[in-house]
C-alpha cells in the first residue's frame, strides 16, 4: 500500500478523532474503508476510534460488519456492545431527498427521430422488465435491475430519450442531479446517496436517472481528494446492492464523457450496458426538421433536402439552433405580423453560414478513445460510427 493511500485514510480518521462533524466524518471513513485493499487497513483504522464516541447506531453496526469481514470478531463485538438494536432505515419522503420525479411530458419514442437501435436496447433492458413482459422475466427468473449508460456528443437526444422513457415505463422515474448530492462537508454526500437508495427501494419498481453522471461517478485517482473518492465508493456500494436487494431498481446514466467514469461503474449490476447515442442520420435529420418547422410559416418553395444534406454531423440541438437562426432572419425581413416573409431557402442559406456543427470537436476527441482505449469493447459502436461517417 503506497504512502499516499495511508495519508488518505489518516486524513479522514483525524477528522473523526478531532470531532469535526464526527458522524459525517465517520460515515465517510466507512465508505473509504469498504474499498480498502487489505483487511489490516480496516482493523488499524477502526482500532483508533472509540466506539462510544459515535452516536449513530447504524454507523456502529456498519463498522462492526466491516470488522467481521476483516476477520476481527473481537473488535467487532466492541462495536456491537454499544447499542441494543438497529432499526431499519426509514425511507424518507420524496420531498426530503434529492429524488426529483420526471413526470410524463407527453414525449414518447415516436417523437424521437432515428436512434432505432438505441430505442430497441432501452426497451429490452428497462421498459420490458416493468411492463408487458414482467411475467416473462419472473418465469425465466430474470431480475429486473442493473443499468444502462447512454453516451455520445451533447445535444443528440440522451435526455430526451430519458423523458420518453419516463412516459413509457411502468415505474417511478427519478432524476438524480449531482448538484443535489455533492456537498462541501465530508460525509454529507454519502449520507444523501444512502437516503436516495433507501427511498428508491421502498418505491420499486424505480428507474434512477443520472444525467451528466460523470459528476458523481468520476474516475478515482490517488491524487484526488478523499471527498471525491468516498462519494464514488458510496455510490458503487449502493448500486451493488450487497447489503440490500436492488431487484426492481434500474439505473440509467447519460454522459458526454464516458472515458471520465470510474471503470468500476461498468461492472455487472451497475452500468453494465453502454449505448452510443450518435448524431442523427439523414432520415432522423429530416424527421427533426419536420418537427421543428411544425406551425411555422414556411414558403411553398422551401426545399428541405438540401438542408438535410448540408447538416451532416449536426446534433438535434444544432438543428434547433439552425431553425431559430433562420426564423430570426425571416423576422428581420418581415414588415409586420400581417405582412411577414415566411421561412424560405435564402433564410436557411444564410443561417447555414452562421450555425456550425458542435459535434465535430467531440468526435475528434472520441476517436482517440475508440482507437486506443477500447480493450473491453465499450466503444465498439462508437468506432463503427466513426469508421462509417467521420473519416
Amino acid at each position: 500500500m503506497g504512502k499516499r493511500l495511508d495519508e488518505q485514510y489518516q486524513e479522514v480518521i483525524d477528522l473523526v478523532l478531532t470531532g469535526q462533524a464526527r458522524d459525517a466524518s465517520f460515515r465517510a471513513l466507512l465508505a473509504l474503508l469498504k474499498t480498502a485493499p487489505d483487511s489490516s487497513v480496516i482493523r488499524d483504522g477502526l482500532g483508533q476510534i472509540d466506539p462510544s464516541s459515535i452516536a449513530n447506531d447504524q454507523l456502529k453496526k456498519d463498522a462492526a460488519d466491516l470488522l467481521m469481514k476483516a476477520g476481527d470478531q473481537e473488535r467487532a463485538q466492541s462495536w456491537t456492545q454499544t447499542f441494543d438494536t438497529i432499526e431499519n432505515v426509514v425511507p424518507l419522503r420524496e420531498e426530503d431527498t434529492p429524488l426529483r420525479s420526471i413526470q410524463s411530458s407527453g414525449v414518447t419514442f415516436d417523437d424521437i427521430g432515428g436512434l432505432e437501435n438505441v430505442k430497441k436496447q432501452v426497451r429490452r433492458r428497462i421498459i420490458n422488465p416493468f411492463t408487458g413482459k414482467r411475467e416473462l422475466f419472473k418465469r425465466f427468473n430474470r431480475k429486473a435491475g442493473g443499468g444502462v449508460l447512454m453516451y455520445g456528443p451533447p445535444g443528440c437526444g440522451k435526455t430526451m430519450l430519458a423523458r420518453a422513457l419516463a412516459s413509457e415505463c411502468n415505474a417511478a422515474f427519478y432524476n438524480i442531479r449531482a448538484a443535489d448530492v455533492l456537498d462541501q462537508y465530508v460525509g454529507n454526500a454519502e449520507k444523501t446517496i444512502k437516503e436516495i437508495f433507501s427511498t428508491a427501494r421502498a418505491r420499486r419498481p424505480v428507474v434512477l436517472f443520472f444525467d451528466e453522471v460523470e459528476a458523481l461517478a468520476q474516475r478515482r485517482q490517488m491524487d484526488t481528494t478523499a471527498r471525491v473518492n468516498t462519494t464514488v465508493s458510496a455510490l458503487l456500494t449502493e448500486m451493488d446492492g450487497f447489503s440490500e436487494d436492488n431487484d426492481g431498481i434500474m439505473f440509467l446514466g447519460a454522459t458526454n464523457v464516458p472515458w471520465s467514469l470510474d471503470g468500476a461503474f461498468r461492472r455487472p449490476g451497475r452500468f453494465d450496458r453502454s449505448i452510443f447515442v450518435p448524431p442523427p442520420d439523414k432520415v432522423a435529420r429530416g424527421f427533426i426538421l419536420d418537427r421543428l418547422l411544425e406551425d411555422r410559416p414556411t414558403a411553398k418553395g422551401l426545399k428541405k433536402q438540401p438542408i438535410i444534406e448540408r447538416t451532416s454531423g449536426f446534433s438535434g440541438a444544432d438543428l434547433a439552433e439552425l431553425v431559430d437562426t433562420a426564423i430570426d432572419i425571416a423576422i428581420e425581413d418581415s414588415r409586420s405580423e400581417t405582412d411577414l416573409d415566411p421561412l424560405n431557402n435564402s433564410h436557411f442559406k444564410e443561417a447555414l453560414q452562421e450555425v456550425k456543427s458542435s459535434v465535430r470537436e467531440w468526435l475528434s476527441q472520441a476517436r482517440t478513445f475508440a482507437d486506443y482505449a477500447n480493450q473491453d469493447g465499450m466503444y465498439d459502436d462508437l468506432a463503427a460510427f466513426l469508421n462509417k461517417y467521420a473519416r
